[in-house]
């Protein structure tokens, strides 16, 4: 019975024992996985900042234009007399290049340009003085006559009123261009003169009405026996009164024209600073001059730019129309090319941007320039929307080439070489154009604020805010917001 107790005892022990061995285990399994579990969850990807460059560019095709490009003909239609140029001449803008059947027009022309140029002859002259010797003595004589009917007094200060009011208008205007107090005190000045001169005037017409008129305007009445009997007032009515002054006016008027005329003939005053009256004749001359030398212009092309003649289609004895028949293109250099760009390249069209240029004919050299301009509107005339650029070198080229040459465009829209680059997938835009960035310290992400330049598909310049050897998040969306 011992025996058996003994081993059944035995049996118990081994069981237990067992049975710790496996919790043992089991414990030490659990505490395995858990661990490593723990780290596989706290493990997440980071990004070693480093250098390196950033390059924006884009690449395309374009064709060799001319800077500037006209197509014209003759505005008025005719016969074609002579053509003056040919196909890849070069020409002077306002050269003549071909012209019309024009002998009437040529001699109108002539005739117009010998009537002006008489107006500065020396005989031209003469009668110019003459004419304001014979304005003067008729000025004298109405003035005179008007004088004789409302007396010297009368007209002297008729006179002085109407050259004060002249100088009161002179100083208005003065003072309206500039309200200085010298020219408010020649407007003060002005007015007490006008006053002045009013009061005169009126009591020189107080004079004339009461003394002079009875004076000189009072004759005898005599019979037939010759013995006066009464004496009768015979003064001038209104309407002669009206009359002598109208003459005085116009003579007046008259002398002013022609002194003027003058002193336009004698280089004294421009045409601009006289009245159109003064003037009638030489407006007329240069008017038909002028008319004539348009008429005669119609017959003739003329270049209105200058530049190489790539288009021609004009004989001598065609009966020519309006249409264009003539194109004048400016190949000089600097060269531009018009090029197109991918759609997807628009971010870097802007203008100053710099630009690599090969010619399929100089497949040897590369030249540099720049992009003058950027069409706002994509150009799908062949089928796809592409950027519409030009660009102009900044060199000139050392063989000339025909417009329409291919080219190859290379357009550098920015590069920064040798930055400091973090992946684009770091970085975390906290508000528009400001960007953080989760900075590894101690083991632990820190939201660190970054100042970012360029960027292209993977990478962005970091100008502030990092520098090389600094871990962050590769991914920062992986840090819970």
């Amino acid at each position: 019975m011992k025996r058996n107790s003994s081993k059944r005892t035995t049996n118990i022990w081994g069981i237990l024992s067992l049975a710790v061995l496996i919790i043992a285990l089991g414990g030490a399994a659990y505490y395995y996985v858990a661990t490593n579990t723990s780290a596989q969850e706290e493990t997440v990807p980071t990004s070693t900042i480093g250098t390196g460059d950033i390059l924006l560019s884009a690449t395309g095709l374009g064709t060799l234009v001319s800077r500037e490009e006209v197509s014209f003909g003759f505005k008025d239609g005719g016969t074609v007399s002579e053509v003056l140029v040919g196909l890849g001449d070069h020409v002077e803008a306002g050269q003549v290049l071909a012209r019309l059947e024009n002998s009437t027009l040529q001699l109108k022309y002539k005739q117009a340009e010998a009537n002006l140029a008489s107006l500065n002859s020396p005989a031209e002259l003469a009668q110019a003085e003459q004419a304001v010797q014979d304005a003067e003595q008729s000025l004298a004589t109405a003035r005179n006559d008007l004088q004789y009917m409302i007396g010297s007094d009368m007209l002297i200060a008729e006179e002085q009123v109407a050259s004060a009011q002249q100088v009161m208008q002179t100083s208005k205007a003065a003072l309206e261009q500039d309200a200085s107090d010298t020219n408010k005190q020649k407007v003060s000045e002005a007015e007490a003169d006008l006053k002045k001169a009013q009061e005169n005037l009126s009591y020189a017409y107080n004079n004339y009405s009461s003394t002079y008129t009875q004076e000189t305007f009072t004759y005898p009445i005599r019979n037939d026996k010759g013995v006066t009997i009464r004496r009768d007032l015979i003064a001038p009515t209104d309407t002669e009164l009206l009359a002598a002054r109208a003459a005085y006016e116009l003579a007046a008027a008259n002398l002013s024209d022609a002194q003027n005329y003058l002193d336009v003939l004698n280089s004294v005053k421009e045409t601009a600073e006289v009245p159109a009256s003064s003037v009638t004749s030489i407006t007329e001359a240069k008017v038909a001059f002028d008319t004539a030398k348009a008429n005669l212009d119609t017959t003739e092309l003329i270049a209105p730019i200058s530049g190489t003649i790539t288009s021609i289609d004009l004989n001598a004895g065609d009966d020519a129309g309006t249409a264009s028949v003539v194109t004048i293109s400016d190949l000089n250099q600097p060269y531009v090319i018009d090029a197109s760009l991918d759609e997807t390249d628009w971010d870097k069209a802007r203008t100053g941007f710099t630009a690599n240029v090969t010619f399929d004919l100089l497949p040897d050299d590369t030249y540099a320039g720049k992009i003058i301009q950027v069409y706002p509107k994509l150009d799908d005339s062949s089928g796809t929307s592409m950027v519409h650029i030009l660009v102009q070198l900044d060199e000139t080229v050392s063989k000339d080439l025909p417009v329409g040459s291919t080219a190859s465009v290379d357009v550098t829209g920015g590069e920064a070489l040798g930055v400091v680059l973090v992946p684009i997938s770091a970085l975390k835009e906290v508000e528009s154009g400001k960007y953080a960035v989760y900075l590894m310290k101690n083991g632990s992400p820190i939201e660190q604020q970054v100042e970012i330049g360029l960027q292209d598909i993977l990478y962005a310049e970091v100008k502030s805010g990092l520098k090389k050897g600094d871990v962050v998040l590769s991914d920062a969306t992986t840090v819970n917001q």
